[in-house]
């Protein structure tokens, strides 16, 4: 555990500096080089691809008094590291503004915590895992800022519709072995920023941006304590994006 944590402390400071360091380089040459790709942003359809590393979490509420406080007494989700790869699809609306399609699939993890008490009175904690494989469509509104020679920033903003394919192995799982059950249908709303670099050949960018549920993905079961305690669980997904058009 102490490991994988360290592992995405790093990972995150890690493409903090990369962002850093290529911003810092594409202000120093701004003036000096000369544009690549001049005319690229002025097609009106163009395509991509992409992929990167995805975070998942969650926002989670517990509900409040405890329905089993002699079986399971708190919770809360660990952040599991996935990956995700799609193509892209690019309408220009105005100068600065575009739209994309992006059909996309997204593999993650969502690792339930259990704090409990046993028969005996012991405290434990208990854990299970979810495994998602999303398949997403997400349909974002892409603002820019003004081109400064091959270097062009900009922020992300839209929804999508997800589907967890994982869902269907679960099916072959008996539903009492379940601890929980979450909805295999989700709707998100998207928002985040990047940085668009013009190469000799193509465009390279990278994104930061999150994803967050608009429903409760949570299945009540009161009959079983561990979905009982949940009042409230919506998805939250963490993207570093490398995209290539």
């Amino acid at each position: 555990m102490y490991y994988k944590l360290i592992t995405k402390k790093i990972m995150k400071k890690l493409f903090v500096l990369i962002i850093f360091l290529i911003c810092f380089l594409s202000s120093i040459t701004a003036q000096k080089k000369p544009q690549n790709l001049p005319h690229f942003d002025e097609k009106l359809i163009h395509f991509g691809f992409h992929l990167g590393y995805n975070q998942y979490s969650a926002l989670l509420k517990v509900k409040d008094p405890l329905p089993n406080p002699d079986k399971v007494i708190g919770m809360n989700v660990e952040p599991q590291s996935g990956f995700q790869l799609g193509v892209i699809g690019d309408l220009k609306l105005f100068e600065y503004l575009r739209l994309r399609l992006i059909p996309t699939i997204t593999f993650g993890d969502r690792k339930f915590n259990y704090n409990t008490i046993d028969s005996r009175g012991l405290y434990k904690i208990e854990s299970t895992n979810i495994e998602a494989i999303y398949l997403e469509a997400p349909l974002e509104f892409k603002i820019q800022s003004k081109r400064w020679a091959n270097f062009r920033p900009y922020i992300i903003a839209g929804g999508k519709y997800c589907y967890d394919l994982a869902s269907l192995k679960k099916k072959k799982i008996a539903q009492e072995d379940l601890l929980l059950r979450v909805e295999n249908n989700d709707w998100m709303y998207t928002a985040g920023a990047g940085f668009d670099f013009y190469l000799e050949y193509f465009k390279f960018g990278i994104e930061l941006k999150s994803s967050f549920s608009l429903n409760n993905m949570h299945i009540p079961e009161p009959e079983k304590p561990y979905s009982n305690i949940i009042d409230k669980y919506k998805t939250r997904i963490f993207y570093v994006t490398f995209t290539f058009e």
